[in-house]
């Protein structure tokens, strides 16, 4: 990692927290998130180090971190295990701030992210985790289908998070943040443990549902959340996500993060996915794409979860 600015003891100082970018085979858009953090307030900058886990890239990755090393506080650690989860366990391990701020390698960050983060954590110095408002950005015209309108399993794929502008304590109906912008206390995996490996994206394999697993145990163990609306993250909208096949997918994994967190293992019904594909069709012929595709991922973890039943 690289050092911290000596303080006039002539010691090093600790960060106040540090931003983790894990990171699969995605050089490109990596870069442009670097450009992001780079333009960000530079006092926030100089109270921060900036994580990028190399989570076994083939790719221009390395070359990179080393590009943007004389312009941000940036190191890299590579982690040998394969999985996103591995690699958040890695960032908590490696971090050197009292938080660990994590963020995506597709992401664009607003030049206050950095910022209102710091704010918010000396603002709530008794909460344990936070979460940041994300809004999905196409970096092209967005599909017909998209009409904007909030539907729960589409915003998963947007990653959309959005509960307004405000700064403040995140209640208990809240919904949980989203892993393209969200923070914990380093100290919080010495009480709650680690992400769970057999969650969350593996390579090319999709997964879900690490973070809000982890930050539902920790909540179960009392810690307390954040929201922080001024902290804007734009999530780059993947077109390939959006497939039918990739839906279906979709609801596949979905259905693993499901029976993930749920004790009471629910079950999966080729019934309920009958149903479900038949309202698609019925909203298809409306004109609500959007709803089409809210139902095939529907299929997709009754499927999933009739099969792990099975």
């Amino acid at each position: 990692m690289p050092p911290s600015e000596p303080s006039e003891s002539g010691q090093k100082s600790q960060p106040q927290a540090t931003v983790a970018i894990c990171t699969f085979n995605r050089c490109a858009s990596l870069t442009k998130t670097l450009e992001t953090l780079e333009r960000q307030d530079a006092e926030a900058l100089g109270a921060v180090e900036i994580l990028v886990v190399n989570n076994n890239c083939t790719d221009e990755t390395s070359s990179v971190v080393e590009r943007f090393a004389d312009r941000l506080p940036i190191g890299q650690v590579i982690e040998r295990k394969q999985g996103l989860s591995h690699a958040r366990n890695r960032a908590m391990l490696e971090a050197g701030g009292d938080w660990v701020l994590f963020t995506d390698d597709d992401v664009l960050l607003t030049s206050g992210w950095l910022s209102s983060y710091l704010a918010a954590f000396k603002a709530y110095p008794e909460a344990s985790f936070a979460g940041g408002r994300i809004l999905p950005y196409w970096e092209k015209k967005p599909p017909t289908w998209f009409r904007g309108k909030r539907l729960d399993l589409i915003d998963g794929l947007l990653v959309w998070y959005d509960m307004g502008s405000a700064i403040r304590p995140m209640a208990d109906n809240d919904p949980l943040p989203f892993g393209a912008s969200f923070a914990v206390r380093r100290s919080l995996s010495c009480k709650v443990g680690e992400f769970r490996s057999d969650l969350g994206v593996n390579g090319k394999s999709m997964g879900r549902g690490e973070e809000t697993e982890f930050v539902e145990r920790a909540k179960l163990a009392g810690a307390t959340g954040i929201y922080v609306g001024t902290s804007v993250c734009h999530h780059v909208a993947d077109p390939g996500r959006f497939s039918l096949i990739a839906l279906y997918r979709h609801g596949r994994a979905k259905a693993v993060e499901l029976l993930a967190r749920d004790e009471q293992r629910p079950k999966g019904s080729l019934m309920t996915a009958f149903v479900f594909l038949c309202r698609g069709f019925g909203q298809l012929l409306k004109g609500r794409g959007d709803r089409f595709r809210q139902c095939l991922i529907h299929v997709g973890i009754q499927h999933g979860l009739r099969r792990a039943r099975d």
